[in-house]
């Protein structure tokens, strides 16, 4: 045969005939090496069954990973919107107060985006995180709500109220920190 008479044969046919025939070469070169090599297929396969066995079943701490990479972001995020929070509740004057108020506010938002950046490994460090993120996520919706409130009523105690709320979301960050803390 001519090459035009073969390059017109393939002209007709359609892109998924050459597709199936490639992917029918393809397994049956693999089934034929699998075939001629059947001591070093079978050592390969035992390999990645016991290495994703023990990958998968492995108690990985990744604690200490955690504080020395993850830990000193959060932490500086976290330093800065608590030590705003303080300052709202020591000022004396009412404007400054409200200041920093809405800086904390702020400041936990920010909180909240360093926390999300974040990815542990492990499932229960993504379970701490999550609680976390959560704690920042009901801290940032509790804080809106008392901004609304604030513009409802002049005389209305927010500091007061940041305090009340934040008492009851304490507990959601305890179990991060709990995760966080070294081990005895």
């Amino acid at each position: 045969m001519s090459r035009q008479t073969i390059w017109s044969k393939r002209k007709n046919q359609s892109p998924e005939v050459d597709l199936l025939h490639f992917l029918q070469s393809l397994v049956r070169s693999s089934l034929d090496g699998l075939s001629r090599n059947k001591l070093a297929a079978t050592l390969s396969l035992i390999a990645l069954v016991l290495t994703t066995a023990l990958a998968l079943t492995s108690d990985y701490d990744e604690r200490p990973r955690y504080r020395k990479l993850i830990l000193p972001e959060i932490h500086k995020a976290e330093q800065q919107f608590f030590t705003i929070m303080q300052a709202a509740e020591d000022e004396q004057n009412e404007l400054w107060r409200l200041h920093y108020f809405l800086e904390g506010h702020r400041r936990a938002k920010a909180a909240l985006r360093v926390v999300r950046a974040e990815h542990p490994m492990t499932p229960a460090g993504r379970k701490a995180q999550r609680e976390l993120a959560r704690y920042y996520e009901l801290v940032d919706e509790q804080l809106a709500i008392i901004r609304t409130e604030m513009s409802f009523y002049e005389t209305f105690d927010y500091v007061g109220e940041w305090k009340r709320r934040n008492a009851e979301l304490m507990p959601i960050r305890e179990q991060w920190l709990q995760w966080v803390q070294p081990s005895p």
